[in-house]
């Protein structure tokens, strides 16, 4: 049997920028008195992954998966079949662990045993200075750059993010995975976000309950172009669907500016356009962000109902 005690799974795709960083640092973390490993997916890349990846397999525990088939969930999914121990941590390719990150999450191995999901602290690193009007817009700035800093304590399941999340493999020993239908999809730029709120909110609806766990952290690299007006269309426009996607198929009622669509519309598009054209670059970026999240909602609801249901357990 093995002596495994934590798995840490992450998938990457054409990640051979990022990797180089992220897994010196999982070099030099602070080692916890339990034995753990990483599984690393590599989801279909067309670079140097591979080799990145076969260079650390001396310094590191570090087991590699083929997933050639696009889909970040689906490589997850993958790995979750080599998963060791009683703690799986998921993590980005372009997510920096903390020193003490290792450390931190073993504590959870027998603390909150009652507690099935967690989610860690994720600070946005920058790799040019943001302006400093857009941390005014809290929830747009959290939703945009994956920015997390709880107490520690019971939440919500919708409140953990993917760059810093653990799951204990019970879960996943019950029969839950990943829903390959939402998330990160490298053959559509659209795909609708919110896969690993999905997967914690199915789980929460099973019975399972959501800690922040404030100690783990990582750095989640924010490139220079993500500090733009069409990264921020775009992401928000993959969120608007992700929320419309997974509000039909829990069943709930379309919104007004769904039933009632051609003034609620004209009046909704009215006022973005006026927040877009705002001499106020605050303005301007809340105007774009809240328009294409409408977008990318009206966009998904417009599909058909109850053409796919996710795997429930």
């Amino acid at each position: 049997m093995s002596d495994v005690a934590l798995t840490v799974l992450f998938s990457t795709r054409n990640g051979e920028q990022v990797l180089p960083r992220t897994l010196d640092a999982y070099c030099n973390l602070d080692r916890p008195s339990q034995n753990w490993k990483i599984v690393a997916v590599d989801n279909g890349s067309g670079d140097s992954t591979s080799q990145v990846l076969a260079s650390f397999t001396k310094s590191l525990p570090l087991e590699i998966l083929q997933q050639p088939t696009a889909g970040k969930n689906r490589a997850l999914n993958l790995g979750l079949s080599v998963l060791e121990g009683r703690l799986a941590i998921i993590t980005d390719d372009d997510a920096i662990p903390d020193r003490s990150f290792l450390t931190a999450w073993s504590r959870y191995l027998d603390h909150a045993r009652n507690y099935d999901l967690f989610g860690g602290s994720i600070d946005p690193l920058f790799e040019a200075p943001p302006p400093e009007w857009i941390r005014k817009n809290k929830t747009q700035f959290d939703l945009l750059f994956a920015a997390r800093n709880l107490p520690d304590g019971p939440i919500d399941a919708d409140e953990i993010y993917g760059p810093n999340m653990a799951v204990r493999t019970s879960v996943f020993a019950a029969g839950f995975r990943f829903d390959e239908n939402i998330g990160p999809n490298g053959s559509d730029p659209h795909y609708p976000m919110g896969s690993e709120t999905e997967f914690c909110s199915r789980v929460a609806r099973n019975g399972a309950k959501a800690w922040f766990a404030k100690e783990p952290r990582v750095g989640h690299i924010v490139r220079k172009s993500q500090l733009g007006s069409p990264y921020w269309a775009l992401r928000s426009y993959r969120h608007g669907r992700g929320i419309a996607k997974q509000m039909r198929e829990n069943g709930a009622a379309a919104p007004l500016s769904v039933r009632h669509p051609t003034v609620m519309r004209q009046l909704s598009r009215l006022r973005y356009w006026l927040r877009m054209l705002s001499p106020f670059p605050l303005q301007r970026f809340n105007g774009v962000c809240d328009y294409h999240w409408m977008r990318g909602f009206r966009d998904e609801w417009a599909k058909t109902t109850g053409a796919h249901r996710p795997p429930a357990a």
